[in-house]
């Protein structure tokens, strides 16, 4: 990919970026901003057998041949359409005292648990399930 970035000045001649009047802040095209991220992504573990469970329209995608395995879905798709690459087990107490929106949500009881709220809405919405969250490689 680095012999075909271009120039800084190529990329906003094209309007593949956009500076703001805040030179902290950068619109980047969507599909240039997947490129550059898919060899990131490609390091994340995606438990296969996990993914196709939770996701059962992966199966059908794979019969097709439109993908081959649930990895290769979740590099071009499923991290974008935010969907978890595995169990991701929830530190209740810490998760509940860190979003008291949840707590709320919980003893309302809108969700079962922490863990329900995060594998329901919790994970589309950023929010980490333990101190220092970051995917697991592999």
């Amino acid at each position: 990919m680095a012999a075909d970035l271009g120039t800084y000045a190529q990329l906003t001649n094209l309007k593949i970026l956009v500076p703001h009047k805040s030179l902290d802040l950068i619109t980047v095209e969507k599909h240039f901003l997947s490129q550059l991220l898919k060899s990131r992504i490609s390091t994340i573990y995606v438990d296969e057998q996990w993914y196709r469970s939770k996701y059962p329209d992966i199966n059908e995608s794979i019969e097709q041949g439109r993908i081959k395995t649930a990895k290769d879905h979740y590099c071009q798709f499923g991290y974008f359409e935010h969907r978890m690459p595995y169990q991701i087990e929830v530190v209740e107490e810490w998760y509940l005292s860190q979003y008291p929106d949840v707590l709320a949500s919980v003893r309302r009881e809108d969700f079962a648990s922490g863990q329900h709220h995060f594998e329901t809405v919790g994970y589309r919405e950023g929010r980490m399930p333990v101190a220092n969250f970051s995917l697991r490689r592999g």
